[in-house]
């Protein structure tokens, strides 16, 4: 595999990414799967249609007890700045709240209280399309103590989205080609196509994307096709299984317990990047809080325990570059930061030992070049163009006089479909 190639291709896709950074709110060491997902169907995709459905926020203090936490919502263009709109135009309702329903855990070694919310809610109605960003402080305090990205849209184009292999180039082994398509019978696409904006994300990670811009429009419709959308495959997530913390699954070498508290040690980890494609199921780098106990599925929200997760890489061989390796996933929003950050041991194998709630996890390593700060998630583990991925395409449009970009169609395309 070319290794230059790969990290070329990467810097081109950051390139895309810049577009929807904002600043990483890490949150402290108490606070503790935090999750923002659809539990009508159990699904981690932060977007959500107009007036239809809601978002669930939960994550856990570990210093337990009622704390006065507040939430409050913005709404933000399509490259995250912020919009020039109103909060009465964008809410109905108060401009920030407390987050009232709240449980204390029940029957686990480490205590804690586990908060929720519903988004939007009769308090505070969403009513505007866009992008939003949630931020959750205590009491008073402006300081946050972390933000969730989602989004809403308004049904009001089709969008295609394809995702095949990127043939006739040098690249074709390990790139997928994204193509999409722009439709609608009700807003007039081809008369201002500067007005529309299109961002394609992957498997739910709003730091990994791009913005798209037409190759040609045709009766009412744009065509994004051209042979520069192109992004890496990657390979399938590794995972781990810590619902039943008294039978270790497969990836688990062992659980102990000592002083009520939980260890699972995960089977060190062979980079895969000089072997062919390995095919097999994975959730695309989410994570589900679930609890086993006594061959009978609890409420996890409240009665999942929490377990130190060892994870390990087998040496790799950097060739001669200055890199430092993560572990990262949904669960901790694909962040690189010192809690993730992997260390040589003395046993000569990459370390990090994270605290995580019971529950079946999807994680990747990736590494970061400690001079140029390149990252990538495909150096230690490939990048192949049979990879299962999900892309998601948000449109954004802003008509003429309009203060906001409004998000009037979401799609997503299966690179196995």
């Amino acid at each position: 595999m070319n290794f230059t190639k790969l990290f070329v291709v990467f810097v081109c896709i950051m390139v895309g990414v810049s577009y929807a950074q904002i600043p990483y709110v890490q949150p402290p060491k108490n606070i503790q799967a935090i999750q923002l997902f659809n539990p009508q169907t159990n699904d981690n995709t932060p977007i959500i249609e107009l007036g239809k459905g809601y978002l669930l926020l939960s994550f856990d203090d570990l210093e337990a007890g009622y704390k006065r936490y507040q939430y409050k919502i913005e709404h933000r263009n399509a490259d995250w700045s912020p919009s020039n709109v109103f909060q009465s135009e964008y809410l109905d309702g108060y401009s920030s709240d407390y987050i009232k329903t709240y449980k204390n855990s029940f029957n686990t070694y480490q205590k804690y209280t586990n908060y929720q919310i519903q988004i939007p809610n009769r308090d505070m109605n969403i009513k505007l399309s866009g992008n939003y960003i949630l931020t959750v402080y205590l009491d008073n305090d402006t300081k946050p103590i972390f933000t969730k990205r989602f989004a809403v849209y308004q049904n009001q184009v089709d969008l295609g989205v394809q995702a095949t292999r990127y043939v006739n180039s040098l690249d074709e082994w390990y790139n997928q080609r994204i193509q999409v398509q722009v439709a609608s019978a009700n807003v007039n696409l081809t008369e201002s196509p500067e007005a529309a904006k299109l961002y394609v994300m992957k498997n739910n990670n709003w730091n990994d994307g791009m913005p798209m811009t037409p190759q040609f429009s045709r009766s009412n419709q744009l065509i994004y096709n051209s042979n520069k959308w192109v992004m890496e495959g990657g390979s399938e997530y590794n995972w781990f299984d810590t619902k039943n913390l008294d039978v270790p699954a497969l990836s688990t070498e062992k659980t102990l317990r000592q002083d009520s508290v939980y260890y699972t040690f995960l089977r060190p980890h062979e980079p895969q990047y000089q072997y062919l494609y390995n095919d097999y199921p994975d959730i695309n780098g989410n994570f589900y809080i679930r609890t086993i106990r006594v061959g009978t599925e609890r409420n996890a929200a409240s009665e999942a325990d929490y377990t130190w997760v060892n994870f390990a890489l087998e040496p790799f061989d950097f060739r001669g570059q200055d890199f430092e390796v993560f572990v990262v996933g949904a669960f901790n929003d694909w962040q690189l930061t010192d809690t993730n950050k992997m260390k040589m041991s003395e046993s000569g194998l990459w370390e990090v030992e994270l605290y995580l709630k019971q529950g079946y996890y999807n994680y990747q390593f990736a590494v970061r070049n400690t001079k140029t700060a390149e990252v990538s998630q495909t150096y230690i583990d490939g990048s192949f163009w049979q990879t299962e991925n999900l892309y998601q395409a948000l449109f954004y449009f802003r008509p003429w006089g309009f203060r906001y970009d409004m998000l009037i169609g979401y799609g997503e395309g299966n690179s196995r479909k």
